[in-house]
């Protein structure tokens, strides 16, 4: 599942998160939930608030031998026993072959609007991969919203500017349209038609040259779309197999 955003143009994302309480606190709860769920010792406790700590302040889990100095621990071996038990009791998890592996479990399942960070994709260079597995990328601005709706695609008008056959545009009916977004609206023959907002509020601009300009109902501007990249379009012989 591919998810692009507007902002990729250029614009500024006009969506706003509105939430009746901090994530910090709603995740501070769960945590303290699950903990009352599990016993631990004093010394799994102290490691645990340890690596909540480092992970919720600095983004990433501490290595082991951050942990050992931290603690007095001088065998990793004996720091590795207080994670397994973390781990088995299901407050972490951890994954092989990365400095910086370990993560909260409640974090990972929680958060259902983020994806790990495999790394940044630069034009010409090399892969800059995560600094570590517990990196995550947050779409929350773009799905979460009293007054966001989707609109499937098909057919092949907005190629142009990369919306295909079978995608899926996700508008936010409850923000203004800004100068330079890209909004969803309807013509004259209520047909969908994708437009630039304009300075001065002049007439929305096409954005796909040749469509008609919206003189219908604007459905709300374009948060960001949505490609199953798992399935793969027709190909050629496809397409005339099916016209003969």
């Amino acid at each position: 599942m591919l998810i692009e955003s507007p902002e990729s143009d250029g614009m500024t994302s006009p969506v706003r998160q509105v939430s009746e309480q901090p994530d910090s606190k709603r995740r501070l709860r769960r945590m303290e939930s699950s903990e009352q769920r599990v016993k631990l010792t004093k010394r799994q406790q102290e490691i645990y608030e340890f690596l909540r700590d480092r992970i919720h302040n600095r983004g990433y889990g501490p290595t082991v031998r951050e942990i050992g100095i931290h603690f007095n621990i001088r065998s990793p071996n004996g720091v590795m026993c207080h994670l397994k038990a973390l781990q088995k009791k299901g407050l972490i998890h951890r994954e092989s072959n990365m400095s910086r592996a370990i993560g909260l479990t409640e974090t990972r399942t929680n958060d259902s609007l983020s994806l790990p960070l495999i790394g940044t994709a630069v034009a010409g260079d090399r892969l800059q991969t995560a600094v570590s597995s517990a990196e995550r990328v947050e779409f929350k601005s773009v799905f979460l919203g009293k007054n966001k709706a989707c609109l499937n695609v098909q057919g092949s008008t907005f190629n142009a500017i990369g919306i295909c056959d079978g995608d899926s545009i996700i508008v936010d009916r409850s923000v203004p349209g800004e100068p330079g977004n890209l909004v969803a609206a309807l013509d004259h023959q209520h047909r969908l038609t994708l437009c630039r907002i304009q300075e001065g509020g002049r007439q929305p601009t096409p954005a796909v040259p040749g469509t008609a300009a919206p003189t219908g109902q604007i459905l709300g501007v374009v948060a960001g779309v949505i490609r199953n990249c798992l399935t793969a379009p027709p190909s050629e012989d496809d397409n005339d197999e099916l016209l003969h």
